[in-house]
């Protein structure tokens, strides 16, 4: 049975899984506690109170190419309400006297990201002025309020997000299964783009990504981080006799932003030299001013993705 979203007994709300990694994440490191999910169905947790795992949300480095999608699971000893609505979206995903296309649309419905819409900044409008603040970031990030029905596209503004759901397609299936965003219908393979593939005709318009090496400036008082692009942009000019693309941003920012304590984690298991950074970006490329190469400009930290991986023979979480 498939759970796009749980009650957090710790937070005392219901949160999807991407909003569990970030409150997992802003706790301090070292004192970081998993979290006990419950079903986010009122009546069903009034009755039952049936637990629900959440898988891969507390883990810092990918164990493979391949990103896992995290994910609430509901285990089988713990059963919820027949009128509970995950059970009750179970069974019209999955119901016998349909077509087997039926069935699979429904399905796609669901696990299936079909549009992406990029945010234009790190906090949602209103946070500031209501006093709202980065570090807890327990809010849901996506999806329906519980308990109603879902609609017939799957829509997200987290990249993360939908760089979780693309790479679980590869092949001739990145060309078949299609996205839209801002207004543009694209195909997988068309809308993650790699860094020296990315053109001045389709730039602000793709997700760009690549290998990345992560600095911080100054060594000895960080105040600003770099993430540098290993591939250049190859189909840009020279700007000041260099093609190197790189992110900038002053760390002040990402503690400010909702998942911050992730990202900043991600950074450092990043620098740590046991594993490799791939970074997936949504932005604008810039020059760089009096600087040499390109700098990619981010409206929202929630368009930018860095996924550690481990090594082969290294433990990808032993640092979390």
């Amino acid at each position: 049975m498939q759970i796009l979203e749980a009650y957090c007994e710790e937070l005392d709300e219901t949160i999807d899984i991407y909003g569990a990694q970030r409150a997992y994440f802003a706790q301090p490191a070292g004192q970081r506690r998993r979290f006990t999910f419950r079903c986010s169905d009122p009546a069903c947790r009034a009755a039952c109170n049936p637990l629900v795992s959440g898988v891969g949300y507390h883990k810092l480095a990918e164990e493979r190419e391949k990103f896992r999608q995290i994910h609430f699971r509901a285990p089988p000893d713990h059963p919820h309400l027949d009128s509970c609505i995950w059970v009750r979206d179970e069974a019209s995903r999955t119901a016998g006297d349909d077509p087997a296309g039926t069935r699979r649309e429904r399905a796609k419905a669901t696990d299936v990201i079909d549009v992406f819409a990029p945010r234009r900044a790190d906090k949602p409008a209103g946070a500031a002025a209501a006093g709202a603040s980065a570090p807890t970031a327990a809010m849901p990030v996506d999806g329906d309020a519980p308990g109603r029905p879902r609609t017939g596209q799957s829509r997200t503004g987290l990249l993360e997000k939908f760089i979780d759901c693309w790479a679980q397609f590869e092949g001739d299936a990145l060309k078949e299964q299609t996205v839209t965003i801002e207004g543009e219908r694209l195909s997988y393979r068309q809308a993650v783009t790699q860094v020296r593939f990315i053109a001045p005709a389709t730039n602000g318009r793709r997700i760009v990504y690549g290998g990345a090496r992560i600095s911080l400036w100054p060594a000895d008082a960080p105040k600003r981080v770099y993430i540098n692009f290993l591939d250049e942009c190859e189909q840009f000019g020279e700007h000041e006799g260099s093609r190197k693309l790189a992110i900038d941003l002053p760390l002040a920012r990402i503690d400010d932003y909702a998942g911050g304590g992730l990202l900043l984690s991600r950074l450092a298991e990043g620098r740590s030299g046991k594993n490799y950074v791939r970074v997936f970006a949504w932005g604008r490329i810039e020059d760089n001013g009096a600087k040499p190469g390109w700098r990619l400009l981010l409206e929202s930290l929630d368009n930018l993705v860095v996924k550690v991986i481990a090594r082969a023979g290294t433990n990808a979480n032993a640092s979390t």
